[in-house]
């Protein structure tokens, strides 16, 4: 299942670029052609998970800071947290070995900060400026208008420094034990850490009786919120927490974001591109239950 999935994430990546360099090779209008290639100029994460029923066995592949984590309830009724992803970044040593060994002599140049040439994240779909020659990326921008090659302080010497294959990992699920599987964009992470566990058991735990306007105005506080000061990228806080929504997902999100504290919340999803990018990241959550415990 591993290689399916790693085969099928370069697989789609390849085409990506297959279908951006086909376009900028024929005689299409320059917009048809832009069209086709601003995938591969563009860049993204991925995060899948597989579900085989008949093994009882889930996998995880990731590209990119995307992360999933696996909970489950144990004999003692404690929700544990289980990783099943590492984010791939300049700061993930396993990621620095690799790319050491497959760019040797280039380290100074390539790792700075935590970032590979200036860029977080160490394995990506598109993100061309990464994976193509210099001459075919200034030959693209004189042509097409294609977006600048990196700057003079990032030598692009042995292209490509970063991959679409995606790391996995497998985990045997006992049917037995309540679990679920949180999967979401480092939006999200930014903000909590496995954290998002408890929530979710606390999001189980709460009757939906008990989710009344009433009892949620109750919670809520209503205290200025300082967007300058030391708070303004403050991450959660147990004492915020709440139960409001009737989706795991929501529940999550809000209490990344401010939790019980309404003017935090408010402010933060207030703002659209580009400047919500000062007070949060863009945030994708999906919650996978694969045994409910009895209420």
């Amino acid at each position: 299942m591993a290689i399916a999935m790693q085969e099928a994430f370069v697989k789609l990546d390849g085409s990506i670029f297959k279908t951006a360099i086909d376009a900028y090779q024929t005689n299409l209008p320059l917009q048809d052609k832009l069209a086709n290639m601003a995938p591969a100029f563009a860049g993204s994460c991925a995060l899948l998970s597989l579900y085989d029923p008949e093994k009882n066995k889930v996998h995880v592949a990731c590209t990119g800071d995307s992360r999933a984590v696996y909970g489950q309830q144990n004999d003692q009724g404690v929700w544990e947290a289980i990783p099943m992803s590492i984010d791939q970044s300049g700061y993930n040593e396993a990621e620095i070995a690799r790319l050491k060994k497959e760019h040797p002599g280039e380290d100074e140049q390539i790792f700075s900060g935590g970032r590979i040439l200036g860029i977080m994240i160490s394995r990506a779909y598109g993100d061309s400026r990464w994976k193509w020659p210099v001459e075919l990326q200034e030959d693209l921008k004189k042509r097409s208008g294609g977006p600048s090659r990196l700057g003079p302080k990032y030598k692009v010497l042995t292209p490509p420094y970063l991959t679409a294959e995606p790391v996995v990992k497998s985990l045997n699920i006992d049917p037995g034990k309540p679990s679920f599987l949180i999967m979401a964009t480092d939006g999200l992470w930014d903000k909590l850490s496995q954290q998002a566990v408890d929530l979710v058991s606390k999001w189980l735990k709460t009757p939906t009786t008990s989710r009344t306007e009433s009892n949620i105005a109750l919670e809520m506080t209503y205290e200025p919120y300082d967007f300058s000061g030391p708070e303004s990228s403050e991450r959660f806080v147990k004492e915020k927490m709440t139960v409001q929504d009737s989706n795991a997902a929501v529940h999550l999100v809000g209490n990344s974001l401010g939790g019980n504290h309404h003017e935090m919340i408010a402010g933060r999803l207030a703002y659209g591109s580009p400047f919500s990018r000062d007070v949060r990241d863009d945030i994708t959550v999906q919650v996978i239950f694969f045994h409910v415990p009895e209420q």
